[in-house]
């Protein structure tokens, strides 16, 4: 604890105490009933990390009016109806030893008319993109209604149990929307000037800090900055936290960024091309000018940075989101002097991306997000000798927990290091923080007490010989490499993560994410690259926040890339391509194929009939990503 004494210390918000300065920042999760009420699901959630040792817990945005609603399958407070869930909620929650703050939420010109049945309201009648559906502009009687809602919202959730409540003044929703010049184009007292800009978010604030009383904390959510061109300047967010705390604040949540895109989004949830702290020199701004406390959030998940943060002053405590998902119980581990046990959030923003396409929220390393209510990792009923072929993530995974479970797991890998694609992966630029998944992994496998055999691979003969109980095949998959394209000029962009030297006129086929983040590579080592991809989109396969930052950084790059281009021929360093400019022949002193992988499925086909039971995961299987090696590791494991 000492290493980590003020991010444990007390403190105090309104008149509630907390046991550490650590909460976890509202995120959504499409875990709750398609009617808004609070599901077994949601509580096993929630609770989970209440047990894990946050200090408060922000609930995800819960709409205080139906036509502020975004996500069908989000909690909601817009009625007493919804009150029994969300007192279960809060019970679960204290009964951890937690706290729990509802985030009060009004969607504005991003809300869904499928779902709420009306036209979404904004300060102005601005779409969100070209074409699209165009949002009423509000009048002051639904202004006034609005301001109402809030109020009646806060109300509801202090009669639910709940210890705070949160205002939503950020990332592109209705109350970000008045304060945007860009967004809010209004004539009225509520338009124009910054103050007038600010007017709905002050007179939400009073109102609610009305209707909850003096002491009962209301904190408020601002992106101090849009990062976006014509948003407004830090200054004038200044103005408005110091006018905030005016008009009853009790902290300001100090945030940044935008929504309304996935570049926007990418500033709201900064990936790992963004610093730890990305948010801090915001937070830093404001927090001389009020005396409420500010909490400041972007990639604080590290105990260590987040100790450093409070020490230092940009802000009174910290918000972390993803890492909660990540590892719910960091603050405990933390706290019992075991931070080299906490699985670390990468910022790879799978989560949020599954979000964005309207599926349930995940995590790429953990697959018990969601499913804390179905599993528990309690010992296996009979101990097994289980025998997991493949030390990439799909196998690590499952040998860690298959140990935990109690089975006595050996792990052969047929390289002389673990990791497979996976420590490929945190090779390009702006992946380097991707290794500290993949480092988690081999450590918690080795303190488990799995037993590692390197340089050693199964076969049909060598595999039976072991009479195991089960075998878990993690054999991986390999880059495609067609016959026809060979030549002592041609490699795999896998070759080349590796180390395996190319010249400096490079043409990669395929612009995936492999391609482009192989192109970035070659690039920072000096190389003119040209990218050939035969779809109308590049990196059409990668996350939307981080394919928007690497689109942002090839301009600059000097990464030629020709799209909707078929490859037709490839020999000695030649590539004939053809497009809707006709046939051309491309030359390079070295051709990279970044055309996907293929699963090494022989071995699969050999074990059947030989060794029972077999538990294939991962690439072997079909090539994918991580998450999904990683998760059917786990679900093998835990069935076994």
């Amino acid at each position: 604890m000492a290493c980590f004494e003020t991010l444990f210390s007390p403190f105090a918000i309104g008149n509630l105490r907390l046991k550490n300065r650590i909460l976890m920042a509202a995120m959504g999760n499409n875990f709750s009933h398609p009617d808004g009420t609070v599901s077994d699901r949601v509580i096993a959630y929630y609770t989970a990390r209440a047990h894990g040792g946050a200090g408060l817990i922000i609930t995800e945005t819960s709409p205080v009016s139906l036509p502020g609603r975004h996500r069908t399958r989000g909690i909601c407070a817009y009625d007493d109806s919804f009150l029994p869930g969300l007192r279960r909620l809060t019970d679960s929650i204290h009964g951890e030893g937690g706290a729990a703050a509802l985030q009060l939420h009004h969607a504005g010109r991003l809300a869904d008319p499928g779902i709420t049945g009306v036209p979404a309201l904004a300060p102005s009648p601005i779409a969100r993109m070209a074409g699209g559906p165009v949002p009423k502009e509000m009048s002051p009687e639904e202004i006034e209604a609005t301001i109402a809602d809030f109020a009646a919202a806060a109300r509801r959730a202090k009669r639910a149990g709940f210890d705070a409540v949160e205002v939503h003044g950020a990332h592109g929703y209705l109350i970000h929307q008045f304060l945007s010049p860009r967004l809010n184009h209004r004539k009225d007292s509520y338009g124009g000037s910054p103050e007038n800009r600010g007017r709905l978010a002050l007179e939400v604030l009073r109102r609610v800090r009305k209707e909850v009383g003096e002491t009962f904390p209301v904190i408020f959510r601002l992106s101090a900055q849009e990062y976006v061109e014509g948003g407004y300047p830090l200054e004038e967010a200044v103005d408005w936290a110091v006018e905030a705390e005016r008009a009853g604040a009790s902290a300001l949540h100090v945030s940044g960024g935008t929504t309304e895109s996935l570049a926007g989004a990418a500033r709201v949830i900064p990936p790992m091309a963004f610093p730890e702290g990305f948010h801090l020199p915001l937070a830093a701004a404001i927090k001389p000018q009020v005396r409420i406390p500010v909490i400041a959030v972007g990639r604080l998940g590290n105990p260590e940075v987040a100790e450093r943060v409070l020490r230092e002053g940009p802000a009174d405590l910290i918000a972390a989101g993803r890492a909660f998902l990540c590892d719910p119980y960091w603050p405990r581990k933390a706290l019992q002097g075991e931070a080299d046990r906490i699985r670390p959030c990468v910022a790879c923003n799978y989560c949020i991306w599954k979000l964005f396409q309207q599926e349930d929220l995940t995590c790429f390393q953990n697959a018990l997000v969601g499913n804390e209510y179905q599993y528990r990792l309690d010992p296996a009923e009979t101990v097994k000798k289980i025998l997991v072929i493949g030390g990439g993530p799909g196998g690590l995974e499952a040998a860690r927990v298959a140990r935990k479970r109690g089975h006595r797991v050996t792990l052969w890998e047929k390289s002389s290091s673990l990791g497979g694609q996976m420590r490929l992966a945190s090779i390009p630029p702006h992946k380097e923080t991707f290794r500290r998944a993949l480092d988690w992994l081999i450590r918690e496998v080795e303190r488990e007490g799995v037993e590692i055999k390197l340089n050693t691979e199964g076969d049909s003969g060598n595999i039976p010989d072991e009479k195991p109980d089960g075998v878990i095949l993690a054999a991986g998959a390999r880059p495609i490499f067609p016959e026809a394209f060979s030549g002592p000029k041609v490699m795999t962009a896998w070759d080349v993560l590796a180390g395996k030297e190319t010249g400096k006129e490079v043409l990669i086929l395929g612009g995936g994410m492999v391609g482009l983040e192989t192109a970035e590579f070659l690039s920072a080592k000096g190389c003119r690259v040209t990218v050939v991809e035969m779809l109308p989109k590049p990196a059409a396969d990668m996350e939307g926040t981080t394919r928007a930052l690497l689109l942002e950084r090839l301009p600059a790059s000097g990464i030629g890339v020709k799209l909707s281009t078929k490859v037709e021929q490839v020999r000695d360093g030649r590539v004939w391509v053809e497009s809707e400019e006709g046939k051309v022949c491309l030359e390079a002193e070295t051709v990279v194929l970044a055309l996907g992988a293929q699963p090494n499925g022989e071995i699969l086909q050999a074990l059947k009939g030989k060794v029972s039971p077999l538990f294939p995961v991962g690439d072997c299987l079909e090539p994918r990503r991580a998450r999904e090696a990683i998760h059917e590791g786990f679900a093998v494991a835990m069935k076994i």
